[in-house]
């Protein structure tokens, strides 16, 4: 039996302990975007939250944060509430940087291996896994897991997908 365990850690199969994520419910949109758009990015969590193990989702477009949705990290200065998303933090940051110059999905399977987790203070201290997902050349979506290498394939193809059709309807917002 540990064996298999084993086998299955090193595989790079997902890695099936769910935590619960330490944080706040948050649920922010921006007041500037188009009805279309909120209901897009609403479809884009309801779809990813649903099968996939993605428990937190920030969009940010046109240096804004369009959307911060699901379980983020508890302000420090607001009890109760939601850390905000420093947007010019996050942008000049190394993993955000590198995936919207490389214009290529970048996921970090095991958060915690990860120096540049710093970078992602709103997203609560225990989240396991994170997918940076450019959103064309404006944008980048930061999904938050609750499992360890728990985005198979699928769900990186998916996430890519739903990247694609953001980008449509945020860009003619």
């Amino acid at each position: 039996m540990v064996v298999n365990s084993t086998k299955e850690y090193f595989s790079g199969e997902p890695h099936m302990l769910q935590v619960v994520l330490r944080g706040v419910e948050c649920r922010r949109l921006n007041p500037l975007i188009s009805e279309r758009a909120v209901l897009e990015m609403l479809w884009a969590w309801d779809s990813l939250s649903a099968v996939t193990c993605c428990r937190s989702l920030v969009v940010v477009y046109d240096s804004s944060c369009v959307l911060q949705i699901g379980v983020a990290a508890e302000s420090l200065l607001e009890a109760g509430d939601a850390m905000d998303v420093d947007v010019k933090k996050l942008l000049q940051g190394s993993l955000c940087r590198s995936a919207m110059e490389s214009q290529k999905q970048s996921y970090l399977a095991n958060l915690s291996l990860y120096l540049g987790k710093s970078e992602l203070p709103f997203l609560p201290t225990n989240t396991q896994s994170v997918i940076l997902q450019p959103i064309g050349d404006n944008g980048v979506a930061k999904i938050g897991g609750n499992t360890i290498r728990g985005f198979n394939n699928t769900d990186q193809a998916w996430i890519t997908l739903i990247a694609e059709k953001l980008e449509a309807t945020l860009s003619t917002s």
